[in-house]
């Protein structure tokens, strides 16, 4: 009977009170969305953002290569140990060749002769001499020329011709009347005034096993504009800076300048390209033009006569 009037006092209660129903299920909802959020934020599914790491990039450090034996073999000259190459520059280059006044005592005229003319000359050059007597020899000229031959080794050169070893050799034990020098072609990679520097000196020592002998200088000849563009050490302003050197030279040392670039030339100061098959030398049948302007291109004087085999 006791619990029965306690259970009918506790509904009594309930039913007289709602707002202590309200407050409770107000409570219980708080703790349950409560509880969510808890589980929520434990569940290890939940992915983490992260940031990557930061990385350092060291800065790379300078150095200088070293070249193999094989590159420095193949050192161009204006690059070696010897001179120092100056910083490339985009200032213009003149093409036109300074002129010089010869002097006063330097005779100009050219004439024209035959092939006798040629009987006591010598040449001496490189692989462009050799092909002009090789194809269109002059007369009965002799030659000591060599692939490859430069102004700097020339005289050092060791090899045989006419039963002589070397031009020293050749120089000391025959007698010339006229001897043309053709070197340069080879030196376009060196500074100008160490080239004519050594031609000088080649000339002198040439002088004195020759006194009386008529020195011609004959000028570098030109490349094709392809092989200019291929090969810049070949360029058309340095070749003319050189020979303009080379016209100088000749007339301060009383000999003769032999321009062969009026003959081989396309209009462009450059070899015409269907005159040469690597673009540096004439093809066989076009030596016949050097031959030709050394024909019309001789000195004749009272210090130097000649006279024609055919009169």
């Amino acid at each position: 009977m006791q619990n029965k009037n306690n259970r009918g006092g506790l509904a009594a209660i309930l039913n007289e009170s709602p707002l202590i129903l309200t407050v409770i299920a107000v409570g219980l909802l708080f703790l349950l969305i409560t509880g969510l959020r808890g589980c929520s934020k434990s569940d290890p599914k939940t992915p983490v953002e992260t940031k990557p790491p930061v990385v350092t990039t060291p800065a790379p450090i300078e150095t200088t290569a070293q070249p193999d034996s094989q590159s420095a073999e193949r050192e161009t000259p204006s690059q070696s140990a010897e001179t120092e190459t100056p910083a490339q520059t985009t200032v213009p280059v003149s093409t036109e060749a300074p002129t010089t006044e010869a002097p006063d005592d330097y005779p100009t005229g050219f004439t024209t002769v035959d092939e006798s003319y040629f009987d006591d000359a010598l040449f001496i050059g490189n692989s462009l001499t050799d092909g002009l007597c090789l194809y269109d020899p002059v007369g009965s000229a002799k030659h000591f020329s060599a692939a490859s031959a430069t102004i700097f080794g020339i005289m050092d050169m060791n090899d045989e011709f006419y039963g002589y070893y070397g031009l020293r050799a050749l120089l000391q034990g025959e007698t010339f009347g006229k001897i043309y020098i053709k070197l340069g072609i080879n030196e376009c990679g060196y500074d100008t005034d160490q080239f004519i520097n050594q031609y000088q000196s080649v000339l002198n020592e040439i002088r004195s096993y020759q006194p009386n002998a008529l020195i011609y200088i004959q000028a570098i000849l030109y490349v094709t504009q392809k092989h200019e563009t291929n090969n810049p050490v070949f360029a058309t302003a340095g070749i003319m800076e050189k020979n303009a050197r080379l016209k100088q030279l000749a007339e301060e040392n009383g000999c003769y300048f032999l321009d062969l670039t009026e003959v081989y030339n396309d209009g462009t100061n450059h070899m015409p390209a269907d005159w040469t098959g690597d673009g540096c030398h004439p093809k066989a049948s076009c030596y016949k033009y050097w031959h030709q302007y050394l024909l019309e291109h001789a000195i004749v004087d009272a210090a130097h006569p000649w006279q024609s085999a055919a009169n």
